[in-house]
């Protein structure tokens, strides 16, 4: 299949195909969660009380949108490899998703490689660095499937776009954050939290993710309305 990356944006706008979130997940919810008192005081429990139950009762939180990322940020820093191998067995069950798809051992294996072949301005792997302090939030404009971002037409994925000026001067410095624990949940379990990014100019950043991690997050929707760039 023909890459879509030289295609202009609003004939991409009219071959926005929406994937639906996972029936275990309510996407309309609030973007922005409050957790309760008990939730946050297990998001800060001590690493090594941590039980099974404890992992089961803050991923019902995720999937009620019942806390908050900075509080889930902080759960899911203190989980070792078993624990976090729980958690993505969880989103995996209740995203309906072979658990094969995510990532082993926190692994980035599952996440596009993308292909010298093609002709991007730049690429580069946008980490994960919670915060609401940086104005403007830059949200997706819109988004599309390419099953060749990566420059691999034998998978599927999609593609954000976000007008963000960038230059070679401070590439590498570009995060990303969520408004959602779900998304963060997903991304953190399934690529290590480090997404995909290239351009085809320095006027914008285009997040490349694969449909199983989308799926995972509660859709392309979801993600696009809760997922930001800054620097």
């Amino acid at each position: 299949m023909e890459s879509s990356r030289t295609l202009m944006p609003f004939l991409m706008a009219a071959a926005i195909s929406v994937l639906a979130p996972s029936t275990a997940f309510a996407a309309d919810t609030p973007a922005t969660p409050k957790a309760s008192a008990d939730i946050i005081r297990l998001a800060h429990k001590p690493s090594t009380d941590i039980t099974a139950a404890d992992i089961e009762k803050v991923f019902d939180a995720i999937a009620g949108n019942r806390i908050d990322v900075e509080n889930l940020a902080v759960f899911m820093g203190k989980l070792d490899h078993h624990q976090r191998d729980a958690m993505r067995l969880l989103l995996a069950e209740r995203a309906n998703i072979d658990v094969r798809a995510f990532a082993p051992n926190d692994a980035s294996t599952t996440q596009p490689e993308f292909s010298t072949r093609l002709a991007y301005t730049y690429v580069e792997t946008i980490e994960n660095v919670w915060t609401w302090d940086y104005n403007p939030k830059i949200f997706a404009s819109f988004y599309y499937q390419d099953r060749n971002c990566d420059g691999d037409p034998n998978d599927n994925e999609y593609v954000f776009y976000y007008p963000v000026s960038t230059s070679s001067s401070t590439k590498g410095n570009l995060r990303w954050t969520t408004t959602s624990p779900l998304v963060y949940a997903a991304f953190s379990l399934a690529y290590g939290g480090n997404i995909s990014a290239f351009g085809t100019s320095w006027s914008e950043v285009r997040l490349c993710i694969g449909d199983n991690g989308v799926s995972a997050a509660g859709g392309a929707g979801h993600v696009a309305s809760t997922v930001f760039i800054h620097y």
